[in-house]
């Protein structure tokens, strides 16, 4: 400042000197000029004096007034140079920013208050220093360079960052230096003007921006949004890189791969673009759900949020707003629909309770259970409807199950709103916030009054059987143990009885199973009637009932109890219509401990025993022997070699000759069952077949006999043997056990036999069986083609009537009406009247077991059709069989 104002005062004294010079060569030029000029143009000396006197007048007059007016203008231009340099020395002073005037090596000439209060020192201080130390460059190399080239008059001025270092506090300041070059003038050399400005303040506001910005950022993605940008002119989008993780982005261009409207469900698709379009034509705010496909490939929910912007025209310009990731809202916001869902429909009454046991809220199956409406309960306690039924103990315990472990269960009785006491289960839970405090009490209750009758029914049948009320055979065998342990203890005689109800079966059939079981009702009555104080009874089947007599001393008081049980047994049962049914039955007993010393084997051996009462009769009694446990045990062994032989192919079928009387020539053959043992040799089908009938074996052996007869017939047949027919008995077991209408298609099927050939035997017990399910099963038969004959007939109970309705083909004569011809008179008489019967009823007739030719000699004479027995041939192996019609073939040809 010094410097600028020397140099105006200076300058002034210069103008000072130019003046007076210029004033002295103009007064000079017009006095030697005039005068000259005044010699040549005025000859009169007088006038040339005057002329000379004016013009020398005239030229002070003038250079007077030039000399006033120029002092005046120097004075004016002093006084504004002086005013300007004041000003600029004001203005250099106070300027917001430091100045520098440095030598052109960077020494500090003179600096301003600004940069002396920036540095913190004074001006005479900064004399000392360099531009360079006290203001530093970030990087003094390329300031240095850019120095010399302003020097160099490459640039005119060069700018950056600097930093001031205050010398007093050490801390440093952020500055902006512009630095520009002063040519030489003069005396003076050239010099630098440096320009410093405090940039503080923009750096606290960039890093404030930049905190902003990360904090908007932060917030942004921990919100779980993504900005959007629409650029609504050049139809250009821009997102964030949140957005970009939101959907899952992986690749490098984000604007090009992204396409709204694919992303888009199909479903919101068109919604979206009209609520878009409505937003940005109206300025309304925009706010919609929708679900994009992630570039994962899966569709999640998203909130998009946005607002048009204008232009200064008013045109819309740009579209921007943010999306949020609203899937695990969305989840848990489904959850608890569901959640909601499921409370008010499940069928467990639910009860929400706060802290202080007030009731806030209760589905619909609690107001269905206890029959309060949720108006009636709203802020009550729940023991309003406590039963009574508990005392304090019990909720004392409950509650520091609960305080324990936040959680009780099961079972309480509480009240309805009639009055009502019911069972129900309940499961109680708390509901802690995160401080882990209590907030609600949630129950959840079912009721179990149906439950408990049945758990009650179920334990009833447990023990106990559904018809009768007697023990049934697990909790009888669990008493019957305990009697047993008891009198192993004290000594005690007893006796284990066995009631087996005589043809139970036919009743059933007779009258139908509801008047069956009425009837064992009543014989379950009358049993139990005729029992001891101390006698144990229990149904073990559906026709057989138990007792343990307890305290016997002899056997003799075990078959007197046994008396009175057949006697109680065969009290008829009366129905209010009149019906009157009788019931025998047969008893079987067991001594302990002279038979058995278990329960176990209490209960073979009356069982055992009921065999040997059944033997005799109805209405009778036997005791327990040794030989029918062996006998029992040789049925169960046969029983099981049986099936082995099943298994293992060791059965055999031979066939018997049928032969017609008439002409006697071979026309069937009879399947008859052989077991050859290889440990016991052949074993008698009159051993085994009923073996097989009481354990259900003959099921699948009648199946294995009939494929196999149909598979030999058709191999005869095919090896160009005469035709015959085939017969095979059927068990009246099979009946039940198979159905015999498919067996036998099947077998007829798979072989190719011809149905006609086959001829099935059906014993007259089995017709007289179920008349009506027989009928029909016979006629399903007949429907296949095949030949139906009544086997053993004279033997058993079946009615003409019924008999006549059956689609019979043959009647067989048993071989015990044959066996005495002609030495018995009746069974002539009976032979000759089956005859008779059978051809006057259509039927064929073949009489079995001819041994002689005078039974055979005898059925001729009556017109018997047919024979088979010993007398033609005993029953052969299928191969002696085919031998002996091959030679009758061979003898009618020769």
């Amino acid at each position: 400042m010094e410097r600028l104002m020397d140099k105006s005062r200076k300058w002034a004294g210069w103008r000072a000197w130019q003046g007076l010079v210029l004033y002295l060569v103009m007064g000079l030029c017009w006095v030697v000029l005039g005068d000259a000029l005044l010699d040549r143009l005025v000859t009169n000396p007088d006038l040339l004096s005057r002329y000379r006197a004016v013009k020398d007048a005239f030229y002070v007059l003038v250079t007077g007034t030039l000399a006033w007016w120029l002092l005046r203008r120097a004075r004016a231009a002093d006084h504004f140079r002086a005013a300007a340099a004041q000003q600029t020395a004001h203005v250099l002073r106070h300027a917001p920013a430091g100045i520098v005037r440095a030598s052109a090596d960077g020494q500090i000439l003179w600096a301003n208050e600004r940069f002396c209060e920036l540095t913190g020192m004074g001006l005479q201080d900064l004399r000392q220093h360099e531009f360079r130390n006290v203001i530093r460059p970030s990087d003094r190399n390329w300031a240095d360079h850019q120095r010399q080239r302003l020097l160099a008059g490459e640039i005119d001025h060069y700018q950056g960052e600097r930093q001031c270092q205050r010398p007093d506090t050490g801390a440093i300041v952020p500055v902006v230096c512009t630095v520009t070059l002063v040519p030489q003038t003069g005396t003076d050399p050239a010099h630098l003007v440096c320009v410093v400005q405090d940039i503080s303040e923009i750096h606290a506001a960039r890093a404030a921006l930049e905190r902003s910005e990360t904090g908007l950022r932060l917030a942004l993605e921990g919100s779980g949004s993504g900005m959007w940008d629409w650029d609504l002119r050049s139809w250009q989008s821009t997102a964030s890189p949140s957005l970009q993780r939101l959907l899952h982005y992986r690749g490098e261009n984000f604007a090009q791969d992204f396409h709204l409207r694919e992303r888009l469900h199909p479903d919101e698709r068109r919604r979206l673009v009209v609520r878009a379009r409505h937003a940005i034509a109206t300025g309304a705010p925009f706010q919609e759900t929708v679900r994009l496909r992630c570039f994962d490939g899966l569709y999640r929910w998203f909130m998009a949020r946005g607002q048009r912007h204008l232009d200064a025209t008013g045109q819309p310009e740009r579209f921007s707003g943010i999306i949020t990731d609203l899937s695990t809202t969305h989840a848990a916001e489904e959850r608890q629909r569901l959640a909601a869902a499921v409370v008010d429909n499940t069928q467990e009454g639910v009860v929400v309770a706060d802290a202080q046991g007030r009731i806030l809220s209760v589905n619909a199956a609690f107001t269905r259970l206890l029959g309060y409406s949720e108006e009636e309960l709203l802020g009550k306690n729940p023991s309003t409807f406590k039963s009574g039924r508990h005392d304090r103990a019990f909720y004392e315990a409950m509650w520091a199950t609960m305080h324990r472990t936040d959680h009780w269960q099961g079972e309480i009785w509480n009240r309805r709103k009639n009055g009502e006491v019911f069972p129900e289960h309940m499961s109680l839970s708390t509901v802690r916030d995160a401080a882990g405090n209590i907030t609600h009490y949630v129950c959840i209750f079912s009721d179990i009054s149906e439950q408990k009758v049945q758990q009650e029914r179920l334990e009833y049948l447990a023990h106990r059987d559904a018809l009768t009320g007697l023990s049934n055979r697990v909790w009888f065998r669990q008493q019957l143990e305990g009697a047993v342990r008891q009198a192993q203890a004290s000594g005690e005689q007893m006796a284990v009885l066995l009631i087996n109800l005589d043809r139970f079966k036919d009743v059933n059939d007779s009258y139908g199973h509801a008047v069956g079981d009425e009837v064992l009702q009543h014989l379950a009555r009358q049993v139990r009637t005729a029992l001891r104080p101390g006698d144990l009874l229990g149904r073990l089947a559906g026709d057989e009932m138990a007792v343990v007599a307890r305290n016997l001393r002899h056997a003799e008081g075990a078959a007197a109890v046994a008396r009175q049980l057949i006697a109680a047994v065969a009290e008829p049962w009366r129905s209010p219509e009149g019906l009157e049914v009788v019931v025998g039955s047969s008893v079987g007993i067991c001594m302990f401990p002279e038979h058995a010393d278990t329960a176990e084997l209490l209960l073979q051996g009356a069982h055992s025993a009921v065999y040997g009462a059944k033997a005799r009769g109805r209405g009778a009694l036997c005791f327990f022997a040794e030989e029918m446990t062996l006998a029992a045990r040789e049925r169960l062994e046969l029983e099981s070699r049986l099936r082995q032989a099943l298994l293992q192919g060791q059965l055999l079928l031979y066939y018997q000759p049928q032969v017609d009387i008439a002409s006697g020539r071979i026309i069937g053959a009879e399947a008859l069952l052989r077991w050859p043992d290889p440990q016991e040799g052949m074993i008698s089908p009159a051993r085994f077949i009923p073996v097989a009938e009481s354990s259900g074996l003959i099921g699948p052996l009648g199946e294995w006999v009939l494929r196999t007869a149909c598979q030999q017939g058709q191999r005869w047949h095919e090896a160009g043997l005469p035709a015959v027919t085939i017969a095979v008995n059927v068990s009246p077991r099979q009946f039940q056990l198979t159905d015999l209408v498919a067996c036998v298609h099947s077998a007829l099927a798979d072989s190719g036999f011809a149905a006609d050939c086959l001829e099935l035997e059906i014993t007259e017990s089995a017709l007289a069986d179920r008349f009506e399910e027989t009928l029909q099963v016979l006629l399903r038969l007949r429907d296949l083609g095949l030949h139906l004959a009544v086997d053993d007939f004279g033997t058993g109970y079946s009615s003409l009537a019924h008999l006549k309705r059956f689609p019979i083909d043959v009647l067989k004569i048993d071989q015990g009406f044959v066996r005495d011809i002609p030495h018995s008179a009746d069974d002539m008489a009976i032979s000759a009247a089956i005859i008779a019967m059978g051809h006057s009823m259509g039927l064929r007739v073949l009489a079995e077991g001819v041994e002689t030719p005078a039974q055979l000699a005898f059925l001729r004479e009556r017109g018997c059709d047919s024979y088979q027995g010993y007398l033609r041939s005993r029953p052969l192996p299928a191969a002696d069989f085919a031998a002996l019609l091959g030679a009758q073939s061979t003898g009618a040809a020769g």
